[in-house]
């Protein structure tokens, strides 16, 4: 990334055109609760066309006004339950920051310090840390460890994959998976099974992940852009 250009945390939604949503509601595995989006998607993407909506960017504004869903739901002829569900599976492309405290790698005269300094969250640790540089001056003015600040900053860019928390985001990075590029070039069957065998050395199990999980996280980290210098 060029000194001057702003990090993205989340998903340019703008580069993802219907054409390519509606392949993937067709051909990926949906969570049972997004299973309808697949009935009539084809006929909703047209109508959508129609009316000047061409990527997601157009359509989570779109969607944004609820007051607007039962004259939508005439003009693409869906329900306004079918409205809502959609609303939810463009929002999943949106990656939602996680409070600086719960990746758990600061100790809390450096939560306060980054407070002060208006960083919070992984999205505006991201934000702020992308370039080597920008690092360096955070340390040097907050007085910050330098091993953590870049550990947090891995996770940060870890949990904007949609389904990665902070502790599964902790175990990809001990695998030494630093970002969702990373993520993507790894073979996910390799991931779970080091998952699996972690979890079986642990004296309290986590979550049983099945390769559908690690599917359904890589259908999002696919659009991350990977702004951070290394």
């Amino acid at each position: 990334m060029a000194i001057g250009e702003v990090a993205m945390y989340s998903t340019d939604l703008s580069t993802i055109d219907l054409t390519t949503f509606e392949e993937t509601v067709l051909t990926v595995d949906l969570i049972p609760s997004r299973r309808m989006l697949a009935d009539g998607i084809s006929n909703v993407v047209c109508a959508l066309r129609r009316i000047g909506v061409g990527d997601l960017g157009d359509l989570r504004r779109l969607l944004r006004d609820k007051a607007r869903y039962s004259d939508l739901a005439v003009n693409l002829e869906v329900s306004e339950q079918y409205l809502t569900v959609l609303n939810r599976e463009v929002n999943a492309y949106v990656s939602k920051p996680v409070p600086l405290a719960r990746l758990g790698v600061f100790t809390d005269r450096e939560l306060e310090s980054l407070r002060s300094a208006g960083v919070t969250s992984s999205k505006t640790l991201y934000e702020r840390c992308s370039l080597t540089s920008e690092r360096t001056n955070l340390v040097d003015e907050l007085g910050l460890d330098r091993i953590r600040l870049e550990l947090a900053l891995d996770l940060s860019d870890l949990v904007r994959i949609n389904g990665v928390g902070p502790s599964f985001a902790r175990f990809l990075r001990d695998l030494g998976i630093r970002g969702p590029h990373e993520f993507n070039a790894i073979d996910p069957t390799d991931v779970l099974d080091r998952y699996r065998e972690s979890i079986a050395a642990e004296a309290t199990p986590g979550p049983d992940l099945r390769i559908e999980d690690l599917e359904y996280c890589r259908r999002f980290s696919q659009h991350l852009s990977d702004d951070i210098e290394r």
